[in-house]
Order: C-alpha cells, then structure tokens, then sequence
C-alpha cells in the first residue's frame, strides 16, 4: 500500500490485516501497543524531507517474507513482544537496515547498547562531528523533547551524544550504529517524532497559559521558555530532520541508492511566502501592496478582516456592488466604494493573489470562525482560500485552532509567529530565526500523534515585531532599514545552509495610517523583496506554497529496483499534475564506490546540476509534476 495520509477526521487508520507491498526500499512500523503513538508523524517527517519511497505498516502484520522486501524499516517507539524481537533480529542478521525510536530495551543487544533504566528529559543531542552521518548537519547541540533513555555501549559506535544542557556533555550515547551479521541495527534513544511535533507545537502542558506578557493566550505563549535562545538562529528540528535522513542514506549503502524529492519548486533553495494581514483596509492600498509584490514576480496572501456592518448594511452594501457592474449605471456605484468588492477580489485572484479571512476569535474559538466565515462568503469574498491568520494570533489549546480550521476546508495555518518577549533574551537582546525549529511546512499532530489535514507554516518575518506598527509596546523599535539589516541575515542564512520557506507578514494597515509608519514598513518590503529577488527566491502567496507543498506530498516513489551489476537505478514518480510550478528529483552523485554517470526521465537523457544536502551530495533534474519514469546510471 502507498504512504497513508489522514483522513478528514485527522486519523490514520491501517486495517489490521493490511501487508505493506513491495516496490519501495522504506518500511515505517507503527507499533500499535503504545498509547498516543507519534509513529505516523515519523511518515510525516520523511514526506518533508522528500523520501517518499515508503511504505507503512503495523507491526503485528508483519513476517520475515514481508520485510526482506524492504532494505531499512524504521520502528516506531514503544515495547515490544519476545516474538517481534526475534522477528527483527532475524531481519538484521539477515542483512536488513534498522533504525529503532526510543527502543524496547530488549532490542539492547541487537542494537550494541545496554539500557541502564534511567533518563534524561529535554536535553540536547551533539553529533560527533568525523562521523559520516553527522557531516553538513549544524555542529552546534540542539534541543529534543521528551526522555531520552541511557545507554551503555557494548559494541555500537556513537553518532550522536546525549548532553543534559546546552554545553554539559553526559557518559550516555543518544544515537548509535551497530553492525550484526550481514545487517545494522541503529538506536535513537528518543523518540524523534514526538520530539519534533513538540519542538514545532510548543509545550502541550502549556496549553490556554498566558505566559508572554501580551494579552491574550497566543501561538508564543506555548513556546515561552521552551525554545532555547541561544539556537533559535538554527532550523533546529529541520536538523534533526536531515541527520535522521543522513542516516538512512548510510544505511542505504549496501542496498540501492536512496532518491528524494526536493523542497521547493525548481532550483530554488529558499522561498518567500508572502502574506499580510488587512484590517479593513480600502482596496487601493490592498492594490498597491500586490502591485509592488507584483514588480518582481511574486504573488501574496491578503488577510482580511471586513469593517463591522449590520445585516442590512450588509445587504445594501452587495446590492451596490451588483450595480456597479451594470451598464450605464455601474460608474455611479463603482466610484463610491473604497472597500473591497467582489469585482476587486475576482481579479487580484485571477492575478495569482489569494484573498483570505483573518478571523477574529475573541468571543471563542468556534464562534469566531463561524462569524468571520459567514461574513466573509455573505459580502460575496468567497469561496473561502485554504490558508489563514487568525487575527492576534490568539490559539486554543495545544491544535484546536488547525482542528477548527480543517472543518471549514482550511489546509495551512501561519498562525506561529515570530513576535513579543517570547524571542527576547533574559539580557534584553532580541533574537531573529525560527520560533518552532523549523522552516518547512508539516502537517499538525495532536496529544494523540494523530495526524490533522492543516500545515504548519510559521511566520519568520513579521513587520510588527521589528518595528513600531501598532503602538502596542512588543515591538524591537527597529527603523525601515535597521529592520532588513537583521532580517536579511535569516534570508542569507537559508540561502547558504538551511533551506526553508521564509514566512512574511507586511500588514496593510500601516500604509492606511500614511504617516512615519508607512514609510519605514514600505522601506522594509521592499529591501527584503529587492533582496530575495537578488537570490531568484520565489516571491509566493500560502496558497501557492500549499498547492506544491500539498503535490509534492503526494507524489510517490514507486516501483524502485537496483541493479547493482548494471549500476542501473529505476523507479517511477506517480503523481498529481499541476503544471504551475515545477518539481525536482534528485539521487545519491555517490553511492558506495560507484559515481553517477547519466539521468534518464521518461527514456530521454537530461543534463543535471548538483547540490549537497545535509552534507549529501546529489544530481538534481528539474521536472513537471505528474507521472515519470526515472534511470539513474552509476559506474565505478
């Protein structure tokens, strides 16, 4: 079967007596026994990292004639029965790759490690550096959530080490590899997962706290003393991420080469996703925050919050927007409406533009986004687009925000938000990166580990927090210019080492203010316009980036085969086609002893650039999305 994904109750469901078919190198165990199992987010993680060439299945479905189909299966945490250890020790032995999350303990000496029952929770991980698997990822410790159990080595060496803080390296190993016979057997003593929905979600045990000094319960309030300060210039869970996916390159050494599927559209090595919240804002300055967006290629989210109205106002008010499209007539309606109409609307849309609702929830969570939405479709602005802000980026909960969402057929939030005291040092110095470790969009899980249908994409970039946009007392105080020069080292940073896409937030209300406010913010948007077009970053609205994000999910790897002899590598891409914006595949320039020779797409030879990530070295090809068939050529 293909990789799950969620259904419309967020919950994903693999029939008990469903076998995983052949055809991919990856098989992702879900071990049932355990209780709010973040296993299927570890699916998630490899669909962010572009490793699409898996299966997925329940441990007790399993047998060995089912796994010597797959080179490496990744086990979910939790315990295990006498009968899946001996299971997967004949796998190892008999030369399957595993790589085992917060293992059973009994798993210890297939793994080359003794489990001393003790823990240490929160703590950090350090790779060692001369390691093969650890080179290209950040040298720097970072961060994991949740407990982490010692271990001993027996005959394992250490990828990464376990450090109680920042700075205190312990005696324990937290990742290792361990050869067994003609196999290897890897431990990752946390469970990974989990570790990383907590590192982009915040804290669930902070849940409807107010803990940043500003009113209201927001998205930071689950990150207040949760994200260490000194790493928030590092995608620390992306990361993660990538030495996880470092390790199943390593792994694949002896078995077939490993493709994966690139972040971003085309070459790109960063995007800008473009948004910006309008609080009743006249359509002329709507108009001209697209049109400078426009100047340089890209396209922009609009967040919009209509003014207050009666329902008869609000009737009369459409009546005259139908009147302004009547012949004769329609000048005399069309010249007295500064708002927004529908007329308005249609055509930034059919500019590539979105045009959203920013709901304000207030009054509750659900009645918020009631009211907004009938709002928003009755003064005809619908139908509703699938991203969304919600206004003050007020959150319930640790995910109710995106569980309401999903019911109104949103798929991406921006509500996690650079913004406020959260991201202030206790010295007073302010920091600039990523709030929740990340810089890629992933789908939310609850308590639960059960997968929500809503991306997360975070807001890196926020005009309000940089410089005084509201007189609300939060922001850094920044000047126009003093803010690009402490945000175009984020930008530069993705750009060198960190690929992500950068959310931006340029409200609309400062250029209707016209006064020292408009002139700084419209400084700032456009030195950081002029400086991602400088570098070919795509300029994207959210609704563009979750149509690739949402295609690019969905695009299989399927029917792969290795020929070792013939250094042939073949498989088949099987996938949505959306001719807007275009993908790239990319494979291993190096695998073992043998180095790429030649790429074939659909039987005809492509030329193909290179590119390291995670300390990987790949051939890319760009392609349009949809059905291909893929040859990589190898030779010694």
């Amino acid at each position: 079967m293909a990789a799950p994904f969620p259904n419309a109750s967020g919950r994903v469901v693999l029939p008990a007596d469903a076998r995983p078919e052949p055809g991919a190198p990856l098989l992702l165990v879900i071990n049932h026994r355990i209780r709010d199992s973040f296993g299927f987010y570890l699916g998630e993680i490899l669909r962010a990292e572009g490793l699409n060439a898996f299966r997925t299945a329940r441990l007790d479905t399993l047998d060995q004639a089912t796994l010597d189909h797959f080179s490496a299966v990744i086990l979910s945490a939790g315990l295990l029965e006498a009968s899946d250890v001996e299971l997967l020790e004949d796998y190892v032995r008999r030369g399957g790759n595993l790589i085992a999350m917060r293992p059973d303990p009994r798993l210890g000496p297939l793994l080359g490690v003794q489990f001393l029952g003790s823990t240490t929770t929160n703590g950090y991980l350090g790779t060692i550096p001369d390691h093969p698997v650890s080179q290209g990822i950040a040298s720097q410790t970072l961060q994991f959530h949740g407990p982490a159990d010692h271990v001993r080595l027996l005959n394992a060496e250490v990828i990464a080490q376990l450090y109680s803080d920042a700075s205190t390296e312990t005696a324990f190993p937290l990742i290792t590899i361990n050869r067994v016979a003609k196999g290897r057997a890897a431990a990752w003593t946390f469970d990974l997962a989990r570790s990383i929905a907590l590192t982009r979600q915040g804290n669930p045990a902070w849940a409807d706290q107010d803990r940043d000094n500003i009113e209201g319960v927001r998205t930071t309030d689950l990150f207040t003393g949760w994200i260490d300060l000194e790493r928030i210039v590092i995608p620390q869970a992306d990361e993660q991420q990538r030495l996880f996916t470092n390790l199943l390159h390593d792994l694949s050494i002896e078995h077939s080469p490993l493709p994966r599927l690139w972040y971003f559209p085309g070459p790109a090595h960063t995007v800008l996703v473009a948004t910006g919240d309008a609080h009743g804002s006249e359509a002329s300055f709507i108009e001209d925050a697209l049109s400078r967006v426009e100047q340089y290629g890209g396209h922009m989210s609009i967040y919009y919050t209509p003014r207050p109205i009666s329902v008869p106002r609000r009737i009369l008010r459409k009546m005259q927007w139908q009147a302004a499209n009547m012949p004769l007539i329609g000048s005399l309606f069309a010249s007295s409406w500064a708002l927004p109409t529908p007329k308005d609307i249609a055509g930034w849309r059919a500019r590539g533009h979105e045009f959203g609702m920013h709901p304000y929830i207030e009054a509750g969570l659900a009645e918020g986004y009631n009211s907004y939405w009938n709002d928003f479709v009755k003064l005809g602005y619908g139908p509703v687009p699938p991203t969304v802000r919600t206004h003050r980026i007020l959150w319930s909960g640790w995910v109710e925000n995106a569980r309401v969402q999903a019911q109104y057929g949103i798929r991406m939030n921006l509500d996690h938000y650079h913004v406020g005291e959260t991201v202030r040092k206790a010295n007073a110095e302010w920091t600039y990166g990523y709030l929740t470790g990340s810089g890629l969009p992933m789908q939310f899980a609850d308590e639960h580990g059960n997968l929500l249908r809503v991306y997360q994409q975070h807001t890196h970039l926020v005009d309000e927090h940089l410089m005084n946009v509201f007189d609300t007392g939060q922001d850094v105080g920044l000047s126009g210019e003093q803010a690009l020069a402490v945000t175009t080292p984020v930008i530069a940073d993705s750009l060198r080492r960190y690929p992500a896409a950068l959310g931006l937030q340029c409200h609309i209300d400062p250029f209707t203010f016209g006064d020292q406010r408009a002139e700084e913010v419209g400084r700032w948007f456009k030195g950081v316009l002029d400086y991602v077009a400088s570098y070919s970053v795509p300029i994207l609205s959210a609704e563009q980036w979750l149509a690739f994000t949402e295609v690019r999910a969905a695009t299989n790897i399927e029917r792969l085969a290795w020929n070792r002899s013939q250094g042939r590598l073949s498989f088949e891409l099987a996938g949505q086609a959306d001719t807007s914006l275009p993908m790239e595949i990319m494979v291993p320039l190096q695998h073992g002893v043998q180095s790429l020779r030649q790429i074939q797409v659909d039987g005809t030879d492509v030329a193909h650039e290179e590119r390291s990530v995670g300390g990987v070295r790949f051939a890319t090809v760009q392609i349009t999305t949809g059905n291909h068939a893929i040859q990589s050529f190898y030779t010694t």
